[in-house]
């Protein structure tokens, strides 16, 4: 009787501590074409076999399913088809897929055709932006899935930030077609550098640590430093555009704000990345093809722990730091703090008063935030950053009664 007691025990603590464990691929960039001679033979199919047999409880592909300019509605219905069976097969192992839209995707019509039914991706994202735009949870994991299209280049941040502020899973990931920071496409997220910024700064004062995107037709692993001497704040862009044919290295020389992509790793080759979630622990793995149907570990790895809430910013008021450099010619950056869900506007005025300039407008989640002004077109002389924040009725003529001021000196 004691044994089977022992042994109930052990299974009931095996299955809670199994919970907490999840593995998961990401890849993009298949660019599928249908009919293929052979479709069982594709590299796509052999992506599909390494997930099952990974035994992975998801897959996410960050974009580009297919490749654009059909010229018939037959073409986009046979890649289609093909897409269905691979769902269908992966569904047969209890294996899920997630995805977000590339540049070379169905149009809206077509993609929810396909992510419809069972399939339907999570309806939770913006109004607008339903099956395209969303998060979903599993286990101890919490991870975002961002369009890039609805607005060029650019996402949802306030969507973004109401799903990071409610988050309560220790484990974030975000992810999306586009890289953030450029390596070798100039059409990404940092053509916008000042959404971008907001962006990633909202990545980090929520503890994410990994941004996953394509795009780009390769492996490439980074840290974005924020030159802090923390590496533990650090976010890493990890970009897997590996499912189809390969593009060759660019290089981070693009607006990279007040961060320096650091290389890690970097391969011009097929294969996915596969995370691993054992409670509070984390695990990369780049594995790359090493022939029809074989895959390895590829050289990358990144491990890391979360140690608890500790990463989330805990600030108990409005506050508006001054701007570094001051004097400036002629960026400089802005930083300001908010302890709650408040709507946000920081402005420029000059010496007389007049607004030249609105940098943030908006309702923001409570944290860090940096924004950078580009002085560039104005005239040297002295300049005052004005910041309303808060939360106040609706019939309020003001923003709030909360207001901040710096003074800013533009030499030139």
């Amino acid at each position: 009787m004691k044994k089977n007691i022992l042994m109930i025990i052990f299974a009931i603590s095996t299955t809670i501590h199994a919970q907490q464990a999840t593995r998961f691929m990401v890849v993009s960039d298949m660019h599928f074409y249908s009919p293929a001679p052979n479709f069982k033979e594709t590299l796509f199919y052999e992506i599909v076999q390494a997930a099952i047999d990974e035994k992975v409880n998801f897959i996410f592909f960050t974009g580009d399913l297919v490749i654009s300019g059909f010229t018939t509605s037959a073409e986009q219905d046979s890649a289609l088809k093909d897409w269905r069976f691979l769902l269908d097969t992966l569904s047969v192992h209890n294996i899920q897929v997630f995805a977000c839209r590339g540049n070379n995707d169905f149009n809206k019509e077509a993609w929810d055709s396909l992510f419809t039914g069972d399939y339907a991706l999570p309806q939770n994202g913006p109004e607008n932006e339903h099956n395209i735009t969303y998060s979903f949870e599993t286990n101890n994991l919490f991870f975002i899935s961002l369009d890039q299209y609805m607005e060029e280049h650019r996402i949802n941040q306030d969507w973004l930030d109401d799903q990071l502020a409610k988050n309560d899973k220790p484990h974030v990931f975000v992810a999306g077609h586009e890289p953030a920071f450029k390596l070798l496409h100039s059409n990404c997220m940092g053509a916008y550098p000042d959404e971008r910024n907001i962006f990633w700064e909202s990545l980090i004062r929520s503890g994410v640590k990994i941004f996953f995107c394509g795009h780009d037709h390769f492996y490439d692993h980074a840290v974005i430093d924020d030159g802090d001497g923390n590496s533990d704040n650090d976010v890493h862009q990890v970009i897997v555009g590996t499912g189809g044919y390969l593009h060759n290295d660019g290089s981070y020389d693009g607006d990279n704000g007040r961060w320096t992509p650091v290389r890690l790793f970097h391969e011009e080759a097929n294969g996915y990345a596969l995370i691993d979630i054992h409670d509070s622990e984390v695990k990369l793995i780049w594995k790359h093809r090493i022939g029809q149907n074989v895959f390895e570990d590829g050289g990358d790895s990144y491990e890391y722990v979360i140690t608890g809430v500790e990463t989330r910013i805990a600030l108990e008021d409005y506050t508006l730091i001054q701007n570094y450099p001051n004097p400036f010619n002629a960026r400089t950056a802005i930083s300001y703090q908010l302890p709650a869900f408040s709507e946000v506007e920081l402005s420029i005025y000059n010496l007389l008063g007049q607004k030249v300039a609105t940098l943030v407008s908006s309702k923001q989640s409570a944290g860090s935030y940096n924004v950078e002004w580009d002085g560039s077109a104005f005239s040297s002389g002295v300049y005052f950053c004005r910041m309303e924040a808060g939360n106040p009725p609706t019939s309020s003529p003001n923003k709030s009664g909360l207001v901040k001021v710096i003074k800013l000196a533009l030499v030139k």
